[in-house]
């Protein structure tokens, strides 16, 4: 596990130097010359005398050895974080997360939010969470620290699908910064240095950096790349690609000043910070961009900030201007969207929910190809007394739907069992009802449900 030396270690060791010290006891220098503390110590024998006395001292009550626990994060002003290690967040969705321990003497509630984290060299969102010892969950932005009888869990919570989207499978290192308020002095916060936190169960292996794309800017170690757009014309409308490397030793932030799409203006939202040496992907939405179909020209103004997180960013370029096309590909209107939906369907009809004569149930679903659902359009899941199963989904065929559904059982504590996986055909009865065969053999008739 290694971290950065953090800054008041440093400084610490500077004024140290600059003070003169001398077996840990600063030379007297108040009401002497410059000449004075310069003279030989035979012709000053008080400084002598008083020099042995320290040094003896010294001897007898040593200076307070420097704190070398690679876990702390930060320590200061009564306030510790320290690193617990990596493990897979069980109380949320068995993602991975570093685990903290944050002790608070300061006599006042803590919020502490996170100013910057990076995994394996990619700027990521990661989640702050706090596991409270009845069980409670808060996922979110920030931890509430409170001012005593502190008994949370806290984590950096990273998921495993920021993972996928990066192409990776571990964590290999984490870099994090955070910032402290103590109580409500929020003009006094402190950010902690970047510190890097090493998995150390980790191959090691990270893919190589895909940098693929139009460059829109390559200049004093920092690059910008458009890799593509989103031509989709939902709420948001078209969607930019970006990915960014900041090669430097200075913590940047990139902004989009102008932009248009097809010559005409539009809003960028999409700022980046980028911590030094890391890279970052980001989705670029624009203002008022819905309207704009087909997409095939993108033009953007970049502007680079050092960003040192006190004061204002001091701009460090501005780029000209850049232009990506791309093919205008056909939109496909509402009309044909739910024109293709509706047939997918097929030739099944009937959907809602079924009941029978035991008040056993089944709802039959319609998933639209416009929700990713493939070809597996139709979605099946029934109760049969304490036995319930949870389909999934089932396929058209010349006789109906077909599929296997996977099965759980209530127990009487409320609990679920998972049971075998059983295959499930569903075929019209009569007029408007179903019947339901399960592998097992059993058969269901229903109809359809009243509604409530």
């Amino acid at each position: 596990m290694k971290k950065k030396i953090t800054l008041a270690i440093a400084l610490c060791a500077a004024l140290c130097s600059f003070a003169g010290c001398n077996s840990g006891t600063p030379a007297a220098t108040t009401g002497s010359s410059a000449a004075e503390s310069a003279a030989p110590a035979s012709e000053t024998p008080a400084a002598t005398e008083t020099n042995e006395t320290a040094a003896a001292s010294a001897e007898q009550t040593p200076a307070p050895a420097e704190n070398t626990d690679p876990d702390v994060i930060y320590e200061a002003d009564g306030v510790k974080i320290k690193s617990t290690g990596f493990r897979n967040c069980a109380e949320y969705d068995d993602g991975p997360m570093l685990g903290l321990e944050i002790t608070n003497n300061t006599g006042k509630a803590l919020t502490i939010y996170s100013r910057g984290t990076s995994l394996n060299g990619w700027m990521v969102n990661a989640d702050l969470i706090t596991i409270k010892e009845d069980g409670y969950l808060n996922v979110g932005g920030n931890f509430e620290v409170p001012a005593e009888n502190d008994t949370n869990t806290y984590g950096i919570y990273i998921g495993n699908f920021i993972l996928d989207e990066l192409g990776m499978s571990e964590i290999v290192d984490l870099n994090l910064s955070l910032e402290v308020i103590v109580g409500e002095d929020w003009e006094n916060a402190v950010t902690t240095d970047m510190v890097t936190i090493t998995n150390p169960d980790a191959s090691g292996e990270i893919p190589s950096f895909d940098e693929s794309g139009d460059v829109a800017y390559d200049k004093d170690g920092i690059k910008i790349v458009l890799r593509g757009a989103n031509y989709d014309t939902s709420y948001w409308g078209p969607t930019v690609y970006l990915y960014a490397h900041n090669g430097t030793d200075k913590n940047i932030t990139i902004r989009i000043p102008k932009s248009s799409l097809n010559g005409e203006e539009h809003t960028a939202y999409g700022d980046m910070d980028i911590a030094p040496g890391m890279r970052m992907k980001e989705e670029v939405m624009f203002e008022n961009a819905a309207s704009v179909a087909p997409l095939g020209k993108v033009t953007m103004t970049f502007e680079i900030y050092e960003n040192s997180g006190t004061g204002e960013p001091k701009l460090l370029d501005t780029s000209g201007e850049f232009t990506a096309e791309y093919e205008p590909i056909e939109i496909k209107t509402e009309a044909q969207t739910a024109e293709e939906a509706e047939a997918a369907r097929g030739w099944w009809k009937r959907e809602g929910t079924f009941k029978d004569a035991d008040n056993n149930t089944l709802t039959l679903t319609f998933m639209s190809t416009a929700e990713n659902w493939s070809t597996n359009n139709w979605y099946a899941n029934g109760s049969f007394g304490a036995n319930y199963y949870w389909g999934g989904n089932v396929q058209i065929g010349d006789d109906g739907l077909s599929g296997t559904a996977d099965t759980s059982l209530l127990n009487d504590d409320g609990t679920f069992s998972e049971g075998n996986p059983i295959d499930v055909k569903i075929a019209e009865d009569g007029a408007d009802g179903v019947k339901l065969t399960l592998g097992t053999g059993e058969e269901y008739h229903f109809t359809p449900a009243a509604e409530e």
